[in-house]
């Protein structure tokens, strides 16, 4: 957890998600119901006033920064996340691997497509 905190040190949170990582049977085979049952990592979104940082099982997947949150959007129907990093380069970001709730799409929406 201390990582990503050092990539995000002196800047302002604007979205926070934060879940319990996703862990398959299969990963594991004969000991997954043991992992299901003492699974303790999580997964992180954050978009801060310069970057969009994305921790899948304590991986860092997304480390981007970009120009203007107000033009940053999200599309709720496929879960991706555009955002300007240049002055005319748009990046699309997919939040598939968050598993993103109905309460968490919503959150997403109202703060950035205000």
């Amino acid at each position: 957890m201390n990582f990503f905190h050092k990539i995000i040190r002196d800047e302002t949170i604007l979205v926070k998600i934060k879940k319990k990582s996703d862990i398959s049977f299969w990963q594991y085979q004969i000991l997954g119901l043991l992992s299901l049952l003492i699974n303790n990592s999580k997964d992180y979104f954050f978009i801060t006033e310069k970057r969009v940082l994305l921790i899948v099982k304590n991986e860092i997947i997304t480390n981007i920064e970009y120009q203007d949150f107000d033009k940053i959007s999200f599309n709720s129907l496929n879960d991706t996340l555009k955002i300007s990093i240049k002055e005319n380069e748009k990046k699309t970001i997919s939040l598939k691997l968050l598993r993103l709730s109905y309460e968490e799409i919503q959150y997403l929406k109202k703060t950035i497509n205000q």
